[in-house]
């Protein structure tokens, strides 16, 4: 059965808006639309030196295979963190809409790993002009420190006051062809 996308969603998804919503490209681009109308979202990592849960506001830009885009001084906490352990979530919300109507509160985590991207990476101008077509403060503050990209292991995507996730497993699937759809307990 395909869902209703708000009208934000039927503006920024590019996929047909009849794609049944458990369907990999229904979730990604879903989970692409969100992120597009939020300038920043925070990123969890573990503490390098106790293992203690550590969590900070990122501008960013989530690529259309929902890779994640951000830039970090150097050395700071976090940085240091994903050097350590690079295994990271990252959560993107619309937290904006809670005061006016609580049903259109959407969430999305991003499961993954942080990988430092290099100036001297082939990748690299491609992934600082993305991340500065969404924000050149970002792109500014990226280039004096560094570039990471979060590879995405698992999106989980929850819209509304349902207590249903809708989960891409890229970890487990080639070229985003599976995706699982449960409900939270």
């Amino acid at each position: 059965m395909p869902r209703l996308r708000s009208s934000l969603y039927n503006r920024l998804v590019t996929t047909q808006t009849d794609i049944p919503d458990d369907e990999p490209a229904a979730i990604l681009a879903d989970a692409v639309a969100l992120a597009a109308t939020q300038a920043g979202g925070t990123l969890a990592t573990m503490h390098a030196e106790d293992g203690t849960p550590y969590v900070t506001f990122v501008f960013f830009h989530m690529e259309p295979d929902g890779g994640v885009l951000f830039g970090s001084a150097l050395n700071n906490q976090h940085a240091n963190n994903m050097t350590a352990t690079p295994e990271v979530s990252f959560l993107v919300d619309n937290r904006e809409v809670i005061h006016d109507d609580w049903s259109k509160f959407d969430r999305l985590v991003v499961e993954g790993r942080a990988e430092a991207i290099a100036q001297g990476d082939t990748r690299y101008p491609a992934l600082i002009e993305a991340l500065r077509s969404k924000n050149a403060a970002a792109a500014r503050f990226t280039e004096g420190g560094a570039l990471y990209r979060i590879e995405p292991h698992r999106l989980v995507l929850m819209q509304g006051l349902t207590r249903r996730k809708r989960v891409l497993d890229l970890a487990h699937t080639a070229m985003h062809e599976h995706a699982v759809s449960s409900a939270a307990p």
